[in-house]
This record gives structure tokens, sequence and C-alpha cells, in this order.
């Protein structure tokens, strides 16, 4: 696990820029309700143990998380571990700790530009008796010090295909105008059966499900018969996608790995690299990672200090669709960032 003084370091960088930009976006009624005099670390609450990792949840309803609009959680992926695919009620970013992966994204209305060829298609299935193309939206590589933002209701899975443990820590920007549900987070999973976390956040915020036997994913609702229909296959096949007797929760192992049609990783890194004007960019074809790692990107630096790099609307465009930012911040032993350092550059990046 991540050390307490780097998780500190991040999450008080994270609440101070939201705190500072968002919420002086969203008008007094908000600001009225902050009354914080003291900022102080938090511990998360609840933990969610699944077959190939465990999720940390943090109090939402704690002064300073509500007061930021946010909420925070921890994944702790381990090899070949699969983050089962789920969209949230609100945009999430997403910093990677430490380790490595892929995740994939599923965008309403995006084609889906990631196919095997025809040749693939049919050694594939010739192999494996299956007739289905490999097709789907873009995936991408992780690696330590990488931003992650996420649409609201955009579908989005993690692998780790490295040798250690992946820490992810995602931000849900529960205070957002695409939030159309309540402040409280809410995770639908579209595979297997995450009733284990999907009841701990219920019990967390004070809810109760009316629904006997559980929550699961979206497809629990959905009788085998309709499923089978709906996606062209046997009734044996919609139960699995049910997921009903599926007891590994919501990260799975991959015991053989995951294979998806994916560019080469120099590829991906040169397209990393190049800077689009933001005028030619969608929501489908705009870029959705950032990495942060290296310190010739800080904005601020003091040798004596540490540094901090930021994002916002200009270096990374879908911020200014999402109305988020982000800030990471490198502290050098014994030293601590000062206040007026912060406040300056949340007043600058504000500004935008």
């Amino acid at each position: 696990m991540a050390k307490p003084a780097s998780l500190f370091s991040l999450f008080l960088s994270f609440l101070l820029l939201f705190h500072g930009c968002i919420a002086r976006q969203r008008g007094q009624q908000q600001q009225s309700e902050c009354q914080i005099q003291r900022l102080t670390a938090l511990e998360p609450r609840e933990y969610v143990q699944a077959e190939a990792g465990v999720t940390e949840l943090w109090d939402s309803r704690n002064e300073q998380l509500q007061c930021a609009g946010v909420s925070v959680i921890r994944h702790t992926i381990q090899p070949r571990g699969l983050l089962l695919p789920s969209y949230t009620n609100s945009p999430l970013l997403v910093y990677i700790v430490e380790g490595r992966g892929i995740h994939g994204v599923i965008l309403p209305g995006c084609p889906e530009t990631f196919q095997s060829s025809q040749q693939s298609q049919q050694e594939r299935a010739e192999r494996e008796g299956q007739s289905f193309q490999d097709r789907h939206q873009r995936i991408r590589h992780l690696r330590q010090g990488d931003f992650v933002a996420y649409p609201a209701g955009a579908a989005h899975w993690v692998y780790n295909d490295g040798e250690r443990d992946l820490i992810a820590v995602v931000l849900l920007d529960t205070g957002n105008n695409a939030n159309q549900l309540d402040r409280d987070p809410i995770r639908f999973f579209i595979a297997g059966n995450p009733d284990r976390e999907q009841k701990q956040q219920q019990q967390q915020h004070g809810r109760h499900s009316g629904q006997e036997g559980g929550f699961g994913n979206i497809f629990r609702g959905i009788d085998v018969q309709t499923l089978a229909e709906a996606f062209r296959v046997d009734t044996e096949t919609a139960q699995k996608l049910r997921g009903e007797d599926d007891q590994r929760g919501h990260i799975v192992r991959a015991e053989r790995g995951l294979s998806v049609v994916q560019p080469p990783l120099s590829r991906e890194e040169q397209e990393r690299g190049e800077r689009g004007n933001g005028l030619d960019e969608t929501i489908c074809s705009t870029r959705l990672q950032e990495n942060l790692e290296n310190p010739s990107r800080a904005d601020i630096y003091n040798p004596r200090a540490g540094r901090l790099s930021t994002l916002n609307s200009l270096t990374m465009p879908v911020l200014k669709f999402l109305q988020l930012s982000a800030g990471r911040g490198v502290l050098y032993k014994v030293r601590i960032l000062a206040h007026s350092e912060i406040q300056s550059l949340c007043n600058f990046r504000c500004s935008f």
C-alpha cells in the first residue's frame, strides 16, 4: 500500500484544488455549507474484499468531502485482477498511485474503433468455437502517475497486467451537474455479482434495497429468456450474464490472462506525446488520460520544497466538458508547500 504521507499530500492537493475551483463555480448555496476551519487526514471507513483485490471506501458524508462535493475510493488490484466493467452517476478522476495495467472505456454513441482482423477472427473462431468478432472502443495502457477522466455514465474496466499490485485512487465528483441522482456515489456493474461492494455503499449511506436476493449487476433485473433473445445467445450464457452464482466479487482473477485488441505500447506512447489544439476534438476522440509522473512536467518547482503538476482544460480538454481539474504534489522531506502558493495556483487555474 502507498505510504500515508503520500496519500495525505495527494488528498490535500485534490481537496484544496477542487474546493477552491469547483465550489466557487457552484454558487453561494454550496459555499455557505462549508464551515471548515482546519483540514484533517481521513482514513477509509469500509473495506470490500474480492477474489483479486480490495476496495477501500471513504465516508462520503464527511464534512470535508461534502464541502468539496466529492467521494473517494481506492482500488488495489492484484496481478491478473480485473475490475469488472461498471459506470457511475458522476464523473470520475482516477490517479494511478503505483503499478501498471490496461483499461477500456465505452462512451455512448462513439464507434468501436478497435477490432480484430478477419484472419485473426477466423483463427480464434476455429480455436475457441466462437463466431463473434472482437470489437470495442479504445483500450489504453496505465502506468504510475497517470490521471484518467471518465465522464458520468461511461462504462469502464481496469485490468492489472503487471507483476505487482495496481493501486488506483478514484475521486467521484458527485456534486457535478452531470449527476442526475443524489449526492451519494452509485456504481452500476455490467458483469459479475458485486453484492458486497454495493451493500457496503448502501449501508454507508443509510439506504436499503427493496429487491429480494441482493443487488448484482444491471442484468439481474432482466429475465433469462429476454437476455438470450437480446444478445442472441443460449439460455446458459444468458444465465451467466446475470451473475447470480458468481461469488468472486467486483474484482475477479483472469487465470489465463486477458487478451484484447490494443495498439503496441510504443505507438501509444507516441500518441500520448501529441498535443491537440482542442478544436478538432470531440468526446469520442479526446484524450482521457495524462501522466504527471515526470518531474519536467511540473508547473511549480522549488528545489527545497518540492513540485506541483496540474491538469486543466488547456492541458486536457476533456476536463472542460467534465468541469474538473486535478493536481499532483510531491513534497520533499520535512517540507510543506505554502498555502499562499496553492491558493495562487488555484486562482490561476480557475480563471480558465
